[in-house]
Formats: structure tokens, C-alpha cells, sequence
């Protein structure tokens, strides 16, 4: 499914393209029409050897041009001139058109960045991610694993940028290079279409400022946002129509703090002003949870189990409460600091 999503994008961009393309060549077109209209008029008024209708006389302009005339060389002095400078004018715009188009069609790293923009202009109901370093690309990657269609715009500031944005590139992503704190960089990811904007540069006043001018474009668009300021986080939502603020150090600390305090903790997370621990527990012979069933488990300490691990590696999603502990499986379970360390593991 994901390969014919991206197959389908690649064929409507290179539609796309060719019409550009076209559009771009449009004075050699012109030009190529005049010497065919001017050429076939000359020869209809001064081509004596035969009377030609204007039909034949285009035709016989056409071959000219192709070098494979099909009238004989004309005695008229008058005549002559086209049979020597159609071919020559022609020839020269013609070629100069096909392979200038063929290689800005085909040589798509001649023109990359252009490509970029086309490919993006085949996408709707889509996620943009603003801001390619570690953060963002992380993000691209387990969006791309769920199956989400994304499109990238991001500032190339080093050898390490420029690297995730040649991988992101590689796996089909369109990737705009630009400062998206401008409207038509923007426009270019196709905002107007857009589901979401997550924006993940490491400045929050830039954040900022993208989220203002992603809102101007359209009013419907879900805004996720990276902030350090817990303070700037907790107003944008309130007061510039973002949808999800996170402040990178409310979401760090109480991980690193989880991580220090108890070994089988490996996340936690807010829900609003609740702090939630996710714990992973390896159960052994020896520990008091197994022979317990899910719902025995979730009744005495009020915790949620989401995922057992079985030894052979099978997961077990949302379990059914009459599910019962056993040896050697792995617990996921989500509950807050107290309900956690009720459990005494």
C-alpha cells in the first residue's frame, strides 16, 4: 500500500512536471509555430513548380525542418530562401527545445530542489514536519512506520542536516529546503492541504513564528510544537490556536527521573498536570505477580496493563483480564509514580 501511495506521487509529479516543463518552453514553441505558419505561407505564394494547398505546404515545411523535403528544389529565387533557412532555423530550435526539455525532465538532480516542490505538490491530507535535525528525522521515521504521508521543510546549516535530508529524500519523502517562517516555503509543503504541522527546530521563537504563519494559511490545521519554555508552551496552546505544546524538559525530566528512581521504568509522560510511568517488568519464577490474572493485577494496584511479551517473542495487545502471569513473560503496564511503586518490584 505504502509503495503504491508513492508510486502514484512520482507519476502525478511528473505530470505535473511535463506541463511545467511545457509552460517553461513556451517561446520555443512559439517560435517553432511562426517558422511552420511563415514557411507554409512563403511556400503557398512562391512555390511555382506546383500549386499547393496550404495543408501541403505545411507539410512540406514539416520535412523541410526534418531534413526530408518532398518538393524539388524550386527555380523561383524567391522560393529558395525557404528551403535553405527553414531546415537551418528549425533544426536549431527544435533540438535545443527536445534535449534542454529531456534532460531538465529526466536529470531531476539538475534541478532537485524544483523536484522537491513538484512532488509535494501531489500531496493531501498530509503531515509537515518543520525542522530536520535528530529530533525531526526521528520523528519522520516512526511517522513513515506508520504509514503517514509527510512532507519536509528545513534549513540545511551543516554536514549533519544535509545528510538526514539526503536520507529522508531517499526513502520519497519530499524535502523543501527553506525558512518556514515564510508563507510561500510553506505554501510550497502545500499547507493549504495539510492535516498537521509538527514544527521540531531548536529555537522557540522560530517555532513560534512558524506556528503564526502556518495558522494565517489555514485555520483547521493541527499544530504540534516543540518549546523549551514550559511557560511558551502552556500559553501557545492557550492563546495561538496549537493544538499540542510540548516543552522538551517536561517530557525529559520526569523520564530521566522515572529512570533514577526505578529500574523497570522505561517512560513517563503528562496528561495534562498528571504524571504517568510506563514500566516494563521481566517476571521470573520468583516474582509475586506471576500466577496473578490481568484483572487481578489491575484491581489490586490500579494500573493498566497494554502488552505482554511472550518468551518466544509474540505480543500480546491489551490483554483479557482473565489472562493469567506466567514465568519468563514481559509486563507493559501504565499507571502513575504511586500506583507503580505499589507494586514493590
Amino acid at each position: 500500500m505504502k509503495r503504491g501511495k508513492q508510486r502514484s506521487h512520482i507519476l502525478k509529479a511528473y505530470w505535473q512536471d511535463a506541463w511545467l516543463l511545457l509552460r517553461q518552453f513556451h517561446h520555443s514553441l512559439i517560435a517553432f509555430t511562426a517558422l511552420i505558419l511563415l514557411g507554409s505561407t512563403w511556400l503557398k505564394l512562391f512555390y511555382s513548380e506546383k500549386n499547393l494547398d496550404f495543408s501541403e505546404a505545411v507539410y512540406a515545411t514539416l520535412m523541410l525542418i526534418f531534413l526530408n523535403p518532398t518538393l524539388d528544389f524550386p527555380h523561383s529565387s524567391l522560393a529558395r530562401p525557404v528551403f535553405f533557412l527553414v531546415p537551418i532555423v528549425g533544426v536549431g530550435i527544435f533540438t535545443e527545445a527536445i534535449i534542454r526539455f529531456g534532460i531538465l525532465l529526466f536529470a531531476k538532480s539538475y534541478r532537485e530542489e524544483e523536484w522537491q516542490k513538484v512532488m509535494a505538490s501531489t500531496y493531501r491530507n498530509h503531515t509537515i514536519i518543520v525542522g530536520i535535525g535528530r529530533i525531526g528525522y526521528r520523528v519522520a521515521e516512526e511517522l513513515l512506520n506508520a504509514g503517514e504521508e509527510i512532507v519536509a521543510v528545513t534549513l540545511i546549516d551543516g554536514e549533519e542536516s544535509n545528510y538526514l535530508v539526503r536520507n529522508l529524500r531517499d526513502k520519497g519523502v519530499p524535502v523543501i529546503v527553506g525558512d518556514a517562517r515564510r508563507t510561500e516555503v510553506l505554501k510550497d509543503a502545500q499547507i493549504e492541504h495539510a492535516r498537521c504541522l509538527l514544527i521540531c527546530t531548536g529555537n522557540d521563537l522560530t517555532n513560534l513564528e512558524i506556528a503564526l504563519a502556518a495558522r494565517e494559511v489555514n485555520l483547521n490545521l493541527r499544530i504540534v510544537i516543540r518549546l523549551f519554555s514550559d511557560v511558551l508552551a502552556e500559553r501557545a496552546q492557550k492563546f495561538l490556536g496549537v493544538q499540542v505544546a510540548l516543552s522538551t524538559s517536561a517530557i525529559a525530566a520526569p523520564a530521566m527521573v522515572a529512570a533514577t528512581i526505578h529500574q523497570t521504568l522505561a517512560h513517563a509522560f503528562y496528561v495534562g498536570e498528571h504524571l504517568f510511568h510506563v514500566a516494563e517488568i521481566n517476571l521470573d519464577e520468583k516474582s509475586p505477580l506471576v500466577g496473578l490474572t490481568v484483572g487481578e493485577l489491575e484491581h489490586r494496584h490500579s494500573v493498566s496493563v497494554i502488552l505482554i511479551r511472550r518468551p518466544n517473542g509474540d505480543l500480546v495487545h491489551h490483554p483479557p483480564p482473565d489472562l493469567t502471569l506466567q514465568d519468563s513473560e514481559t509486563l507493559v503496564l501504565i499507571g502513575t509514580p504511586e500506583q507503580i511503586a505499589s507494586l514493590r518490584i
